[in-house]
């Protein structure tokens, strides 16, 4: 069995969700402007990183099970 994360990809997807969120909340969220120490542009932004990262992270996944041949076994279940 090959976990996820034992790849260099994953530490790739790391630092690119992590510079994003920081990206996202101080700069386009303007959390230095407000002088206001909450997290309301922080947890605003999560939704859309996710969009972006969670398909590009569990894509291979769902290939390697169709390769293996252990999709079908997923797919039927409820």
């Amino acid at each position: 069995m090959q976990v996820t994360f034992a790849t260099p990809l994953a530490y790739v997807f790391i630092l690119i969700f992590l510079l994003l969120a920081n990206a996202f909340t101080f700069y386009l969220g303007g959390f230095f402007e407000r002088g206001q120490a909450d997290l309301q542009w922080f947890f605003y932004w999560h939704p859309w990183l996710y969009l972006f990262l969670i398909p590009a992270i569990s894509m291979p996944v769902v290939g390697r099970r169709a390769q293996v041949g252990s999709i079908e076994l997923l797919m039927t279940q409820r």
